[in-house]
């Protein structure tokens, strides 16, 4: 499995643990930021500059979308 192909998964990974941990708990700031800090890899993208510089605007809106998710659960 490559680097980056394994990134990209345990970036998923991380993502679906932050999901199953916000149907029941709130999350901290820090697991919020944490969660961020990996989504651009569930994309494909090396960063979030990369993703919003390459991706189209439906990847750019589902990414944003999720991004946003992801912090306002922690508010």
């Amino acid at each position: 499995m490559s680097t980056q192909t394994s990134d990209n998964f345990s970036a998923f990974a991380s993502l679906h643990r932050y999901f199953a941990l916000i149907e029941n708990d709130k999350p901290t700031q820090e697991q919020a930021q944490i969660a961020v800090s990996q989504l651009h890899l569930v994309y494909g993208a090396e960063s979030e500059e990369d993703l919003m510089r390459r991706g189209g605007p439906e990847i750019i809106q589902m990414y944003t979308d999720v991004k946003n998710k992801i912090l306002n659960a922690a508010k």
